[in-house]
């Protein structure tokens, strides 16, 4: 009869455990950071053309994407790494300006990725490559004494989608908005 007993409660135990309504952390693929790092506006490069101290230059990215460099005029940055700018102006200033450059192109400033909600200095702050929600929070100086710990959103830079229930280890990307929510006692 004892045996019966601890069956059925094991049985209903699994059951009541299946039915919870908590759905888990929403974790990050892991794809996502796979793909380079894209410019955008509010970035800063520093562009060095190597022997050429009148080519190497800062600049801040804005809002059209675009900036004009000696020589070759307008050049298209948004959307693009790094490395693809650092090909196109080698290609471009190939031949008709210089015989065989060498061209970097480097971050100088990320843009900045936001906190808002119940930490102790929701702000703008730099984004860091690997930065996950948890640092984030870290940044902004900590979760207030209000703050409900597992009311976690992003909002996602480009898309405007809301991310709900978000784990800690979840990455934050520049121009994301992390939202940490208020508990109720």
């Amino acid at each position: 009869m004892k045996i019966i007993k601890l069956w059925a409660f094991l049985l209903l135990s699994t059951l009541f455990v299946g039915c919870s309504s908590s759905t888990p952390p929403l974790m990050d693929k892991p794809d996502t950071e796979s793909k380079g790092y894209q410019l955008d506006a509010g970035d800063a490069v520093n562009i060095s053309v190597y022997g050429e101290p009148d080519m190497t230059m800062k600049f801040l990215i804005d809002k059209s994407g675009t900036i004009t460099f000696p020589y070759i005029g307008e050049l298209v940055l948004k959307g693009k790494t790094p490395e693809q700018v650092s090909e196109e102006l080698t290609n471009r200033l190939r031949g008709d300006y210089l015989q065989n450059p060498m061209v970097s192109v480097s971050i100088s400033e990320f843009r900045k990725f936001y906190i808002s909600g119940e930490v102790a200095n929701p702000n703008g702050y730099a984004y860091e490559p690997g930065l996950t929600v948890e640092k984030t929070i870290a940044l902004a100086g900590g979760f207030t004494d209000r703050a409900d710990r597992k009311d976690i959103n992003i909002r996602l830079s480009g898309t405007n989608q809301l991310l709900e229930n978000v784990d800690v280890r979840h990455s934050v990307h520049p121009g994301d908005v992390v939202i940490i929510g208020m508990g109720f006692f």
